[in-house]
């Protein structure tokens, strides 16, 4: 099959975050999970079972060493004015009083339960995040049972790199705590 051809300049619909927010706002994508990534649209496939117990079991465990008002799941992030994505759980540095995106200002932690979507989450979505000079990023990868927790953006990439195995600590940032996940 051949591939399409594209005349100059690219015509692809691109969008703003401040577009996209206004798409999600009026309910142009109701029913579908959607971020957008450098202008474009990507369709994200719906969590499975599993994605949930997982990500109740990290709130409910960071909520035993940090303040409730400080966590959110299933929250999206405006990363810059191109790319908005939702992450499964952040740690915030401050509670939020309003409705609304959170900023990579807004977040000392974001969490990503990677059920099947190791790829995407250890690939795209580490790489953004550390862009945005989100502190800390966990991809929590429950069929090795481990947690991959990347830490100290520097020139859009984490700079601290290591795997924390479920059942051993794994320390909090922003605090002197550490939970335990199996």
């Amino acid at each position: 099959m051949n591939p399409l051809a594209r005349l100059a300049p690219d015509t692809r619909a691109r969008f703003t975050s401040a577009e996209f927010l206004r798409m999600v706002e009026s309910g142009a994508f109701e029913g579908m999970k959607v971020e957008l990534v450098d202008g474009e649209l990507e369709r994200i496939n719906p969590p499975m079972g599993g994605h949930a117990q997982a990500q109740a079991d990290v709130l409910i465990e960071l909520a035993t060493v940090v303040p409730r008002n400080r966590l959110c799941g299933e929250v999206g992030i405006t990363l810059n004015d191109a790319t908005v994505v939702a992450c499964d759980t952040a740690l915030l540095r401050q509670p939020i009083a309003e409705d609304r995106f959170l900023t990579p200002d807004d977040v000392r932690l974001v969490v990503e339960i990677a059920q099947t979507t190791q790829s995407r989450d250890m690939g795209l979505k580490r790489m953004l995040y550390a862009q945005a000079d989100i502190p800390t990023y966990w991809v929590i990868d429950g069929m090795r049972h481990v947690v991959h927790v990347y830490a100290d953006p520097v020139d859009g990439e984490y700079s601290s790199v290591h795997t924390v195995r479920f059942g051993e600590p794994l320390a909090v940032t922003g605090s002197d705590t550490a939970i335990t996940l199996y």
